[in-house]
């Protein structure tokens, strides 16, 4: 079975000009997300794969450098504590 990513807790959110503010409603922490992480992150349901993830921003063949550049965005969004790992 695959890995799936999962948010680590709900945030609100609010776009500032091209950025998206994420805040933890308990610690009031924030973190700021580029258009297309925040997009990523939004995907992390813990019910869509890597692969899944990835088909939904491939067009015209660019899969491989879609998928490494969201696998990067993964690791990223990971060692902030904004998405864990569930077996699916």
């Amino acid at each position: 079975m695959a890995k799936k990513p999962v948010k680590t807790k709900d945030m609100e959110w609010n776009k500032v000009g091209e950025i998206y503010l994420l805040v933890d409603k308990e610690t009031k922490k924030t973190f700021t997300l580029d258009p297309i992480s925040f997009l990523i992150w939004v995907q992390c349901d813990g019910n869509s794969t890597v692969d899944e993830i990835v088909d939904l921003f491939s067009v015209n063949g660019n899969r491989d450098i879609v998928k490494s550049a969201i696998e990067s965005v993964l690791e990223k969004l990971e060692n902030n504590g904004l998405i864990k790992w569930v077996e699916g």
